[in-house]
């Protein structure tokens, strides 16, 4: 249960690995498209991202911060980011292609000289410009089926082609400069990186990075003063110049600093991402009525900045675990957010599908299996059980049939770390915010498990002081319950979509009854009550 598991404390280790990032980069290009695409009438776009604990959020964040960041000051050219892992894939296919033609070659060339004359004087001149005739034509059918095939990978990364717009970029100045900087070599994929220019709206932006996950304030005071020390240390890393004077606000400074950067980069929009945004509201839950509202107001008013900064912001990613209202009666906040989280693109852009899993950790699976005497399969269902069953999208047969449901990334390193222990890894996390919730609330949830029919809860926004069916859409944002049913009723007017929820998997069954006060410590130590099915169809050789 150690919550510090390098397998996801760097993000070249989870997100950026060659096993992991092959399934993910086309979803991370959607995602940057859309905020890149979005008209938002004279506001950034403005979009929010919510996935449960462990399912590698601020990873995803640095991530998006690595493929758009400007590197240096001096960096303001609008360039297509082409990732070398990208690049380096399309060279590899080449490279193999390429060295199958000269083992060929080289095969044809180290023939013995005899062989070669008996076949000289077999074959006549007419045969001989036949058969060089065959081979060209072969090696050009071979040739139109290499390209054929890169355009299909291509293809089959994207949905629709992009429209090309003006905002700040040049396509041929892209690819020039890719092409002055790459040896000839290299350029073997130059169709490669304009498709993917084409296809993908991803630009070079300075980047702001806000996280507020040490958040910490007893007080409306240490609250304001916690929001002031986070822009403050953007100040220094941007290497801007600024001092906080004693009467200065969070929106204030909040707007000094998109000010500068506008300065520092005049040519070019920057993209805000902020992670863990939901931390300033748990902390203000903490303190009385009156002060949780004026620390909540102070908040939404700091990020009220960015709805009105056009000139200086092109979008804004906002990530975090629950979904609290952005807009509030005493303050603006931001009252028009985009939510992806239940976007079918971006069902599987979040946590482990069982391929993802089978592939990734197939050397542990196998030890694992042999142990309990068990085939792989069966030992994966057993982690289906334990650590699967979240569903981001609607399974609806019509409109989505293959949506996937998902491991949680976290409980399954654990899990492979400690010797395959099938233990409620999820239980390590701090969820006091949800503790205060179900003291406040009753604690019979049978409205919510176990029912057809029920409400799309998961978009909907929770206040800090939760109450009535929010706690539903809590318990739901935070992976304790999970759409396990889609019930369509279809008319020539009107389309209803409604609901069946049903915990995940065992892993949050039990550690919402550890939060709850059902069960204790001791029992968190115990392995989850899964079914190990250990027939024999396990051949031991």
């Amino acid at each position: 249960m150690n919550s510090n598991s390098q397998v996801y404390s760097t993000l070249s280790d989870l997100v950026l690995s060659d096993q992991v990032y092959r399934d993910k980069a086309d979803m991370l290009f959607k995602l940057i498209s859309i905020m890149e695409d979005h008209d938002g009438l004279g506001s950034p776009g403005i979009f929010m991202m919510i996935r449960p604990r462990g399912f590698g959020l601020s990873l995803i964040s640095q991530s998006i911060q690595n493929l758009v960041k400007i590197e240096n000051d001096n960096d303001d050219s609008l360039n297509i980011n082409t990732t070398p892992k990208i690049i380096t894939t399309y060279q590899s296919k080449q490279n193999i292609i390429n060295n199958q033609i000269q083992s060929s070659l080289s095969s044809k060339e180290s023939e013995p000289a005899v062989q070669k004359a008996e076949a000289a004087e077999k074959v006549s001149p007419d045969t001989e410009e036949s058969a060089d005739a065959t081979d060209a034509d072969s090696k050009n059918k071979e040739d139109s089926s290499i390209l054929e095939d890169i355009k299909n990978y291509i293809e089959d990364l994207v949905s629709d082609k992009k429209k090309e717009e003006g905002d700040d970029f040049s396509d041929q100045k892209s690819i020039d400069e890719i092409n002055a900087n790459a040896s000839a070599q290299e350029l073997m994929v130059t169709d490669e990186i304009d498709a993917i220019k084409t296809f993908y709206n991803v630009k070079k932006r300075p980047v702001l990075s806000l996280d507020f996950k040490h958040l910490r304030a007893k007080n409306p005071k240490e609250f304001t003063e916690g929001l002031l020390d986070i822009l403050q240390e953007q100040f220094w890393i941007n290497h801007i110049e600024s001092h906080i004077d004693p009467y200065q606000t969070p929106k204030a400074y909040f707007d000094k600093l998109l000010n500068e950067l506008n300065k520092k980069y005049p040519s070019i929009k920057i993209s805000v991402l902020i992670d863990n945004y939901d931390v300033p509201f748990m902390v203000a839950s903490e303190f009385n009525h009156e002060q949780c509202e004026e620390s909540v107001c102070a908040y939404l008013d700091m990020l009220n900045v960015i709805k009105y900064s056009n000139r200086t912001v092109k979008w804004c990613l906002i990530s975090g675990h629950i979904n609290f209202s952005l807009a509030s009666e005493t303050s603006e906040g931001l009252p028009l957010v985009y939510d992806l989280s239940s976007e079918p693109m971006f069902a599987a852009l979040f946590g482990f599908t069982r391929d993802d899993i089978k592939e990734v950790y197939q050397n542990e699976i196998t030890r694992f299996s042999e142990n309990l005497k068990i085939t792989p399969e069966k030992y994966l269902d057993m982690l289906e059980q334990c650590y699967g069953g979240f569903l981001f999208a609607d399974n609806d047969e019509m409109y989505n049939p293959n949506c996937p449901k998902m491991f949680c990334p976290a409980c399954i390193a654990h899990c492979m770390m400690n010797n395959g222990k099938l233990l409620p890894y999820s239980a390590s996390g701090k969820y006091d915010f949800v503790k205060n919730a179900l003291k406040n609330n009753p604690k019979n949830l049978s409205w919510l498990f176990g029912k057809d029919g029920q409400d799309p809860l998961f978009s909907d926004s929770v206040e800090t002081d939760v109450k009535g069916k929010q706690l539903g859409s809590l318990l739901i944002q935070l992976g304790f319950a999970t759409r396990t049913k889609v019930i369509i009723n279809h008319s020539d007017a009107y389309v209803t979509w409604r609901y069946r929820f049903e915990f995940p998997n065992l892993d949050m069954k039990k550690t919402f009854a550890y939060i709850s006060g059902e069960v204790t410590e001791q029992d968190l130590i115990k392995p989850l009550d899964v079914v190990i099915d250990s027939t024999n169809d396990y051949e031991e050789v």
